[in-house]
């Protein structure tokens, strides 16, 4: 009896026992047969080029299993040890090294990623990689200018999204130039999502002003669209001197 290793899957191999004495060799009747299939080998490659919604992923089929490989692709999720049954991408068929672009990921998020590969045997993965997108600036959105006097007004803003890192500052900012930043004047409205209300106060009257509402995050910050408005100017007394009498 012989063992017979480092045989190719899916391939027909033909066979004969032999003996060996003085005469010569014999060789005994000739038999057929076909190795199983076995899944593809498939390598995960590094994580590159990852910004806050976006990163590359890299694979590499290096063995068919003796099957064609009919998709490769990666596969990933906020959970470890993903299947194609999570989001996937299919990049083509066959042998060799495949990349894919991801898009649409969450910022600041950490993810599980494996390259696979299916042939008729099923589908095998690659070593599992992890990678964290990194955080962006918030989103914020400047509302109408209300309540307009000759030295104040109110501003409101609301922070739609903080990027996946923690809203430290936020309020408006206001100049007599467009495009205020916080080093113009300012206010600050509390941290966090959501809407505030920012009352502007020592304005000159009749003047236009330009305000902004800002949101700060570890990134950096970020402004809303910029809204003009133009305080009240003072309007003199009116008076009328009326006639003199008992003199």
């Amino acid at each position: 009896t012989d063992n017979i290793t480092g045989l190719s899957p899916n391939t027909t191999y033909f066979l004969r026992a032999h003996a060996t004495n003085a005469k010569g060799t014999a060789y005994g009747q000739q038999k057929t047969f076909t190795t199983n299939q076995e899944m593809p080998t498939v390598l995960t490659g590094e994580v590159t080029n990852i910004t806050a919604k976006t990163a590359t992923f890299a694979g590499n089929v290096t063995a068919d299993g003796g099957a064609y490989v009919t998709t490769k692709g990666f596969c990933w999720s906020t959970s470890e040890n993903p299947t194609t049954s999570n989001s996937k991408t299919t990049n083509g068929t066959g042998l060799g090294a495949y990349i894919s672009n991801i898009t649409g990921l969450s910022p600041n998020t950490t993810y599980y990623v494996k390259a696979y590969a299916t042939n008729a045997k099923g589908t095998a993965y690659g070593e599992q990689k992890t990678f964290t997108t990194n955080p962006e600036m918030p989103a914020v959105v400047t509302s109408q200018v209300t309540n307009i006097t000759t030295t104040t007004a109110s501003c409101s803003g609301n922070v739609t999204s903080d990027g996946n890192a923690a809203v430290t500052a936020r309020g408006v900012c206001w100049s007599t130039s467009e495009n205020p930043t916080t080093s113009n004047s300012k206010t600050t409205d509390g941290t966090g999502l959501g809407t505030y209300t920012s009352n502007i106060s020592d304005l000159s009257p009749n003047t236009t002003y330009y305000v902004r509402a800002y949101a700060t995050n570890s990134v950096g910050t970020a402004y809303g669209k910029q809204r003009t408005f133009t305080t009240n100017a003072i309007i003199p007394p009116s008076v009328k001197t009326g006639d003199v009498t008992n003199i």
